[in-house]
C-alpha cells in the first residue's frame, strides 16, 4: 500500500514557535489528536463495511451462479420427462382412438346390448352413442392409465414452467449484481484512496494495528482452549504422564497444531478422557490444491472469476485449487464451508480452508505456519497472508 507524503523537517524556529503554540493550547493540541484518531478510526470501519458488503455480494452472485448451472441440469430432466410422457400421451390416445374405430367397424358379438338385436328400432344416433360406450368399455384400463398420464404431465409441466421462471428471475438479478459489485468495487477503491490521501501512513496503521490486536486475541483463545483439552484428557488420580500431554498437540502463532491429533506423549492413552471432536485427517491430496493456489500468485482478483491465469475471486481460486487435487467446491465460500468437514482452528492443517465474516464472505487456503493464499479483493492480486485469526468464523478441511 502507498503511504502518505512524508512531512518536510521545519527550521528551527518554526520548530520553536510551534512548541510555543502547542504548550499555550494543551487542550486544543488534545482535541486534534483525538479527533484524528476518531478519524481515523470512522475511515477504517467504513473501508471495512465497504469490504464486508462486496464480500457478501460476490458470494450472493457465486450462489446465483451455482444455482444457475444447477437449473440448467434440472430443466434439461424435466423437459426430457415431459417430452416422453407427452409422446406416450399420443400413444394412448391413439389406441384410445383405435378401440373405438374398432367398435364402430366390426360386426358379430360386440358388447352390445340386446337393445341391438333389432337396431332398426334405432336411430343413428343412438347406435353411434352405445357403441362409443362399448369402446370405453373396453379400453377401461387404458382409459385410467390415460387420465393418470395426464394429471403427472400436467403436474411436471407446471414444475418445468417454475423453474424457467426462476431461471429468468436469476438471470435478471445476475446482471443486477454484476453492476452493482463492479460499482462498489470502484466506490471502495476510490474510498481508500481517498483515506491515503488524507491520513496518509495513519490508516496503514491502523488496518494492521486491528489485525494484530484479532490475533493476539485469537492466540490468547487457542492457548486456552489448548490447556482446557489438556486438562480435560488428564488421567484423574494419576496425574499426566511424560510431564503433561496433550491431546491435540501444541499450537503455533497461526493456530496450526505442532502434533497429531489426539496423541499423547509417553505412548500411553488415558483410560479416561473428555469425548473429542471427531475430525478428518488431512487429505493426502492437500499438497497438490496448495501448489495449485500458489501458481496463480500475481493473477488479478475479479468479481466472480475463476480462470486460472487470467483472474479470480476468493472462492473461485479455492474451488479451482481443490479441483486441481480431483475434490468438486461450489463457487461460493458460504456453500464451500457447508459442504465440507469443520475442524477446531487451533487444528487447521495447510489445505484446510478458512473462513471469514458472519454471514460468511471470504475464504482462503490455509499454508501452514500461521499463513494462506486468497485471492482479496478488486485491484488486488491473488497473494500469501498472515491469517487473521481473530476474524476467522470457520475452518474446514476438503478431501
Amino acid at each position: 500500500m502507498r503511504s502518505g507524503p512524508r512531512i518536510r523537517a521545519v527550521s528551527a524556529t518554526a520548530a520553536a514557535l510551534v512548541l510555543v503554540a502547542t504548550l499555550s493550547t494543551p487542550v486544543v493540541h488534545g482535541d486534534s489528536t483525538d479527533d484524528e484518531r476518531r478519524r481515523v478510526e470512522q475511515i477504517a470501519d467504513e473501508l471495512q463495511a465497504l469490504d464486508d458488503r462486496l464480500g457478501q455480494l460476490e458470494e450472493d452472485h457465486a450462489a446465483t451462479l451455482d444455482r444457475l448451472d444447477e437449473l440448467a441440469i434440472e430443466i434439461q430432466e424435466a423437459q426430457a420427462s415431459v417430452d416422453a410422457q407427452t409422446a406416450t400421451l399420443g400413444v394412448l390416445q391413439a389406441q384410445m382412438a383405435q378401440i373405438a374405430i374398432d367398435r364402430f367397424t366390426t360386426g358379430g358379438s360386440s358388447g352390445l346390448t340386446p337393445l341391438f338385436s333389432s337396431a332398426s328400432e334405432f336411430t343413428d344416433d343412438l347406435e353411434r352413442s352405445e357403441l362409443a360406450r362399448v369402446a370405453l368399455d373396453q379400453g377401461a384400463g387404458t382409459s385410467d392409465e390415460l387420465d393418470q398420464l395426464i394429471e403427472q404431465l400436467t403436474e411436471d409441466r407446471a414444475a418445468l414452467d417454475a423453474k424457467q421462471n426462476e431461471q429468468t428471475t436469476l438471470l435478471a438479478s445476475l446482471e443486477e449484481q454484476r453492476i452493482e459489485g463492479e460499482a462498489l468495487a470502484v466506490e471502495l477503491q476510490q474510498k481508500y484512496r481517498q483515506a491515503e490521501a488524507d491520513l496518509g501512513r495513519a490508516i496503514v496503521e491502523e488496518q494492521e494495528r486491528r489485525a494484530a490486536a484479532a490475533a493476539a486475541e485469537a492466540q490468547a483463545r487457542f492457548a486456552a482452549a489448548a490447556a482446557a483439552q489438556q486438562a480435560a484428557a488428564t488421567p484423574t488420580g494419576g496425574g499426566a504422564r511424560g510431564g503433561g500431554a496433550t491431546s491435540s498437540g501444541g499450537t503455533t502463532a497461526g493456530g496450526t497444531t505442532t502434533g497429531d491429533a489426539g496423541a499423547a506423549s509417553g505412548g500411553a492413552a488415558p483410560a479416561v478422557a473428555a469425548p473429542a471432536v471427531s475430525v478428518p485427517a488431512p487429505a493426502s491430496t492437500a499438497g497438490i490444491a496448495i501448489s495449485a493456489a500458489q501458481g496463480q500468485l500475481g493473477v488479478p482478483y475479479k468479481f466472480a472469476a475463476s480462470s486460472p491465469g487470467v483472474a479470480f475471486d476468493c472462492s473461485g481460486l479455492t474451488k479451482y485449487a481443490w479441483g486441481q487435487a480431483g475434490v468438486y467446491l461450489p463457487h461460493q465460500s458460504a456453500a464451500q464451508y457447508a459442504s465440507t468437514p469443520h475442524v477446531p482452528k487451533d487444528q487447521a492443517q495447510p489445505g484446510d480452508l478458512v473462513f471469514y465474516y458472519s454471514p460468511i464472505g471470504h475464504v482462503g487456503l490455509y499454508l501452514g505456519n500461521g499463513m494462506m493464499v486468497h485471492a482479496p479483493a478488486t485491484g488486488d492480486v491473488v497473494k500469501i497472508v498472515p491469517v487473521n485469526w481473530g476474524k476467522v468464523v470457520g475452518v474446514s478441511r476438503p478431501g
